[in-house]
């Protein structure tokens, strides 16, 4: 896990303005702060795809034709989620009561933190299921409804496991936290990945266009 400085100027707008010294100070300090209280626990099952958006035996369905789309060729799928825990929201309360600034960045501190952890769980399993696979996708991309983050939770039992609930608005508690379903597709895994599992590394192909993570192709 690591907070990559231009991904960190990325989630804050940046568009190749000039950096000056005091702002690179702040960013490594959110940086260094967030890496040091974080908790990264994670959970992943993998499950059998029946008819492209059937959860093996669990009795979901999959809906929105988005992620039929993306999982398109695969008959397996692994469901993730992963944060890095209570201490970095409690953080997050702190800095918002003493400076709005220093809260901006640490909050965006902690999304890079936790995109990484997540890229960095899916390389391991590319690595060790032998395929590749594809990207991370999160519900409330495209038509996929953020409400089946209260099935993907419930499946993966993370309020027991990783201390990872979803509220009634559908919302991950601690905020720092990502679910997420990674296909496993047919293809042999490449011996040296050169591009992430993130949705942000994806953009290209990506059919939630209106992101204000989007990259420019």
């Amino acid at each position: 896990m690591e907070i990559e400085k231009n991904e960190l100027l990325r989630y804050l707008g940046w568009k190749g303005q000039e950096v000056d010294e005091a702002l690179q100070t702040k960013l490594d300090d959110a940086a260094k702060r967030c890496l040091a209280i974080a908790e990264p626990r994670s959970v992943v099952m993998r499950f059998p795809l029946h008819g492209g958006c059937m959860l093996g035996d669990t009795g979901i369905a999959l809906a929105g034709d988005d992620i039929k789309r993306h999982l398109a060729g695969c008959n397996e799928v692994y469901l993730l989620a992963a944060t890095i825990g209570a201490a970095a929201e409690r953080e997050l309360w702190r800095l918002s009561a003493k400076s709005t600034a220093e809260a901006l960045l640490f909050d965006t501190a902690a999304s890079c933190a936790v995109e990484s952890y997540a890229d960095d769980i899916c390389e391991d399993l590319e690595k060790s299921c032998g395929r590749r696979l594809t990207a991370r996708f999160s519900c409330g991309y495209g038509d996929f409804p953020l409400e089946a983050q209260k099935d993907l939770c419930k499946i993966l039992k993370t309020d027991t496991r990783i201390g990872l609930c979803c509220d009634e608005n559908f919302l991950l508690t601690p905020r720092k936290s990502i679910t997420a379903l990674v296909g496993i597709t047919d293809t042999p895994a490449p011996e040296k990945r050169t591009e992430g599992h993130g949705c942000s590394h994806k953009c290209g192909g990506c059919y939630h266009k209106t992101c204000a993570f989007r990259r420019e192709d």
